[in-house]
């Protein structure tokens, strides 16, 4: 006499899911979809900063040691802060609201004011000098 076993039908369904979760996983990694952003150059960020704000043209970069964001100044003096989004970067013109702080000589932290956008943190050689220019948009000095 043989014995059949019984497996429930959610129990199927669950494993097939799983199998078809794990195949879709395996050829996103093959193909290298979802990976990291970096931002490697000038010029990338020059493009992010394009895509995030449109016909914003910086006049002054500042890219983070890993890729991992960046902190720019156009000629109207608008501060914009990049930083990773899922697989590309989001961008955000920095208001009187927005503050920045020193954790090292390099790092520097910015909140941005908006609670949906967060805290951008950034390795830069130039740290201090962007937490005056963003510190200073609150001010009425700032033209």
């Amino acid at each position: 006499m043989r014995k059949s076993m019984n497996v429930s039908p959610q129990l199927l369904q669950f494993a097939g899911s799983l199998v078809a979760i794990l195949a879709l996983a395996g050829i996103a990694r093959a193909l290298k979809l979802g990976g990291e952003p970096k931002l490697l150059q000038d010029d990338d960020v020059r493009r992010a900063a394009g895509e995030a704000v449109e016909g914003f043209r910086p006049v002054a970069i500042s890219r983070d040691r890993e890729g991992r964001g960046a902190i720019l100044r156009d000629a109207a003096g608008r501060v914009l802060v990049l930083k990773p989004h899922g697989n590309f970067f989001a961008g955000r013109l920095l208001a009187a609201t927005a503050r920045a702080r020193l954790n090292s000589p390099t790092a520097l932290e910015i909140d941005s004011g908006e609670r949906r956008y967060g805290k951008v943190s950034l390795d830069i050689d130039d740290a201090a000098a962007w937490a005056e220019v963003v510190n200073a948009l609150g001010s009425t000095r700032h033209a």
